[in-house]
């Protein structure tokens, strides 16, 4: 689906913890982040999350005789965009897995998962090991089904293949490739939980451990708005996330055509959803270690130049100027919502949002929304 034809706003996402406070989150066009650590950051764009694992956590115990506080400080300026979810010819995809390496580098992002059907990807070998200036992490979308639905769930970061199954139920499914996944040290993705309305909020509750959850895709057919009788793949994270999941949240594109040739799934392009991952260094082992504590965020639109947790303080910069930032406890309770205000700094203007701990916060997730 391209970025043209997408009719909804674009939105980002990131969830942190304070000493008594949670997360926030924030839309772009749709972005998503996940929450491994301690701290959650909320999504941007269409509506999704960012959570970083273990970066801002809220305490336990209450803190009568202090002013609330994040538990953790982060300041981060440096992001690598990547993709978590695509397809090639390996499987149900139009494109060589050549090809599809060659769009992802050539469109400024640093890294992307191949992720074809039970069919994973060794990047020490052809095609992977032969692309240059960019990264390719090991992926496979584990492919399963249940009641006669289907569950997947994305294998990255590991070292061999998992392939699928046919389970009784979503959640059964869910616990069983998690386990495999995080056996080979690997990072869990539950992918589209309401493609075919096949997983529930409760569903994820069965991949323990599983450090992400999608909560956008640009695929057409996963629904991840919901319907008048579903709810969205979002409001289906923040259950989890509310009722104590350390999961984060990300946006994919869940790429199938690279040439407009898929019969079947039609429009399923490229760079409709992505994450930006807070790490230094575009390697494997660094890449590898932010997504499995969910240090990241997740955007189908806007972008965040920087971010910053300090005491009591929650700051966002983001781009375009004209982005609404919406602050959020558990359970999706509105905070505060406001735009981006103009801030002079030295490089120029900036655009800065700020959210301050009042009390009882148990999370704070801050989800960001752009006009399309």
């Amino acid at each position: 689906m391209s970025r043209g034809s997408d009719p909804t706003p674009r939105m980002a996402d990131l969830v942190v913890k304070p000493a008594t406070v949670k997360r926030c989150a924030r839309w772009a066009a749709v972005a998503t982040v996940a929450a491994a650590l301690a701290a959650v950051l909320g999504r941007a764009g269409t509506s999704q999350d960012v959570a970083p694992a273990g970066a801002l956590d809220i305490s336990r115990e209450p803190l009568p005789s202090r002013a609330p506080r994040f538990v953790q400080q982060l300041d981060v300026s440096v992001f690598q965009r990547g993709n978590l979810h695509a397809h090639s010819a390996r499987s149900d995809g139009d494109s060589p897995a050549q090809l599809v390496f060659a769009w992802y580098r050539d469109h400024g992002y640093q890294f992307l998962a191949l992720t074809d059907h039970n069919n994973y990807l060794d990047v020490t070998r052809p095609p992977a090991s032969q692309v240059q200036d960019f990264l390719v992490i090991p992926g496979e979308e584990v492919t399963m089904a249940a009641a006669g639905q289907p569950v997947h769930v994305n294998a990255l970061c590991t070292k061999r293949r998992i392939g699928g199954g046919t389970f009784r139920t979503a959640r059964a499914a869910l616990a069983w490739a998690t386990s495999e996944i995080l056996a080979q040290g690997g990072v869990a993705l539950v992918n589209h939980p309401n493609f075919h309305w096949a997983v529930e909020a409760e569903d994820i509750a069965g991949a323990e451990g599983a450090q992400l959850v999608e909560i956008f895709s640009g695929h057409p057919h996963v629904r991840s708005d919901g319907d008048a009788t579903h709810t969205s793949a979002e409001e289906k994270w923040e259950q989890a996330l509310s009722s104590g999941q350390p999961i984060a949240a990300v946006a994919v594109d869940d790429m199938h055509s690279l040439a407009g040739a898929d019969k079947h799934v039609p429009q399923v392009g490229p760079g409709t959803g992505w994450v930006e991952v807070f790490a230094e260094e575009t390697s494997q082992a660094a890449i590898c270690a932010a997504l499995g504590a969910g240090r990241l965020y997740a955007s189908s639109g806007p972008r965040l130049t920087r971010l910053a947790v300090a005491s009591d303080t929650f700051t966002l910069w983001v781009e375009p100027p004209d982005v609404m930032v919406e602050f959020l406890d558990r359970w999706g309770v509105l905070l505060e919502a406001a735009p981006a205000t103009a801030e002079a700094e030295m490089s120029g203007a900036a655009y800065r949002a700020s959210y301050r701990l009042r009390g009882p916060e148990q999370y704070v997730r801050a989800r960001l929304t752009a006009p399309d």
